[in-house]
């Protein structure tokens, strides 16, 4: 149960009788046995008209006891049937005419006043309050040759209107804690609703960005490999190696999609994202033969799923160059630009037209730079694509951040994957024809 639904206002539920209405009717008893209590104790003088009251009193005990011990039982019967609250209020005159309206037990009618409004609504205060006004002034008429009553304000309309007054309280918040209550039910239904879309989407993306697109390429190296092995026999056999190995690694990426679902966030240790990105920029460049600009800058501590979402925005972009762009040298650049963390992924590749909407690609059916954008909006960023065709591509995302920690160390330079280039720039990536760095 989270803090939010510790402190959530629950529906009565189908007996009608559970959530906020068990809580406050329950209190109200308690509330009530702690008035009987008083009432005892301030009983005056002794003889039998003391035995008859402490009796009397302690029946009333029983009669709160039994619906806050059994309430599961009673509070669907107490909240359908009033001749419950009834027959307490015929014990309830016999003890107020005995100890009369002065004494504490009149706060305990006053409880019964809201009682009848929070169980049965504006019905329940129009029929109990009016009862107990009526016995009431059938105690001060009764004790009125015993124990008269001063004729003030307070005796005479004051302590009677105070049940109306309450009673119609009652009425008043259970009408508006059941809306309270329905309102917070549809929050939650809408939350678990809009939870489960984004794990659904999330799962998409990640399918995705890494086991559909492993499978996609094993099917089309199979489709060719009936062929290669005419033509060539001994690429064939490299052919199907690579196949094999297409397959673990699809075996690993489910394996990975299915750990990712079964455990909570942030279970395993995860390393620093500078570390994480260059190393994914590195081991990809390596296996594609493809030249790397890295400038890889600390932009402090981010925060978990803004560091997860940057790693596989990178992982897919470069999947994407693969398949689609072909490029000869590739940069990566992460640094903070006002309070953001940017990260940008350029190629020299084919480039592509770019719709003035990014939604158009997935109607397209090309999801990629799609699941990219919900990818860096989950992390409370966006991304920005430019590209033309024979012109390159940049990629930029941003997500918040933090300032980066001033006394962290330098991060290490990136390696010169070609000597006999000019020497690359460590915080200047390089450029793509007509494009500048977002």
């Amino acid at each position: 149960m989270t803090e939010r639904d510790k402190g959530a206002i629950r529906e009565r539920g189908h007996s009608g009788a559970g959530g906020w209405l068990e809580s406050a009717c329950k209190l109200i008893i308690s509330i009530r046995a702690g008035l009987l209590l008083v009432t005892l104790l301030a009983l005056p003088g002794d003889g039998d008209a003391l035995t008859l009251t402490a009796l009397a009193l302690i029946a009333a005990s029983i009669t709160s006891f039994i619906p806050l011990r059994f309430w599961d039982r009673v509070g669907p019967v107490l909240v359908r049937h009033p001749g419950y609250l009834a027959a307490e209020l015929v014990l309830a005159t016999v003890i107020l005419l005995l100890t009369g309206t002065e004494s504490p037990f009149f706060y305990y009618t006053v409880a019964t006043a809201l009682l009848g409004g929070l169980l049965y609504g504006w019905p329940g205060a129009i029929l109990f309050s009016p009862l107990l006004i009526g016995v009431y002034y059938w105690v001060i008429s009764v004790r009125s040759g015993v124990d008269p009553v001063p004729s003030n304000f307070q005796t005479d309309l004051g302590q009677p209107l105070l049940y109306a007054i309450v009673a119609a309280s009652g009425a008043a918040a259970r009408r508006l804690l059941d809306r309270q209550a329905e309102a917070e039910t549809r929050l939650a239904a809408q939350e678990r609703h809009m939870a489960a879309e984004a794990e659904r989407s999330r799962l998409a993306r990640d399918m995705h960005d890494s086991l559909a697109k492993t499978v996609s390429g094993i099917g089309f190296a199979a489709l060719a490999l009936s062929r290669q092995i005419e033509r060539d026999p001994q690429g064939a056999v490299a052919e199907a190696k690579r196949l094999a190995e297409d397959a673990r690694q699809a075996t690993r990426e489910a394996r990975e999609i299915i750990t990712g679902l079964r455990t909570d966030e942030g279970g395993e240790a995860a390393l620093p994202l500078p570390i994480a990105l260059r190393a994914e920029a590195e081991r990809w460049a390596a296996a594609q033969q493809v030249r790397l600009d890295l400038a890889i800058e600390d932009v402090g501590e981010l925060d978990a799923v803004a560091a997860r979402e940057l790693e596989w925005i990178l992982l897919e972009a470069l999947r994407n160059a693969e398949r689609h762009a072909r490029p000869t040298a590739v940069s990566v650049r992460l640094r903070m630009l006002g309070g953001r963390a940017v990260l940008t992924i350029a190629d020299d590749g084919a480039g592509f037209e770019v719709p003035d909407d990014l939604a158009d690609l997935s109607r397209g059916r090309h999801f990629g730079v799609t699941g990219m954008r919900e990818r860096a909006q989950l992390a409370g960023g966006d991304l920005m694509l430019e590209s033309a065709p024979g012109e390159g591509c940049v990629l930029s995302v941003w997500v918040p951040a933090p300032e980066a920690r001033r006394d962290a160390p330098p991060p290490p330079p990136a390696p010169d994957a070609h000597p006999q280039d000019a020497e690359p720039s460590d915080t200047v990536p390089r450029a793509v024809p007509g494009y500048t760095w977002q």
